[in-house]
């Protein structure tokens, strides 16, 4: 799935200038062709979510780690499938289970230039 985040917008660096995104940075390809390593990406903490959009989470295994995906499922009890975009260099849900609404931080929206 190549379904790439668009480029920041002013809007979007307005948002991050006044504490309402975070930057993260992408180290590794699971989530290539979308995004690659060395990407930074603008993650909004309050968006919906939905099937096939990327978030950025806990690892639930390595609280200090987080990890960027993308949603496969949406399970009961507000559980979340999340899987890279490319499987053979991802560590996702396959291996680890799903994830808790509570572990999912926020929506990777835009890339930065």
């Amino acid at each position: 799935m190549e379904n790439k985040l668009p480029i920041a917008d002013e809007f979007e660096e307005l948002a991050y200038n006044r504490g309402l995104r975070e930057i993260f940075l992408i180290e590794g390809d699971s989530m290539f062709p979308a995004l690659k390593n060395g990407d930074l990406v603008l993650i909004n903490p309050n968006a919906e979510i939905a099937v096939g959009d990327i978030v950025l989470a806990r690892h639930p295994f390595k609280k200090s780690v987080k990890i960027i995906k993308r949603i496969a499922e949406i399970l009961p009890d507000e559980k979340y499938f999340l899987v890279g975009d490319n499987p053979s260099e991802s560590s996702d849900c396959r291996s680890f289970g799903a994830i808790r609404s509570e572990d999912i931080l926020g929506k990777a929206i835009c890339r930065l230039p």
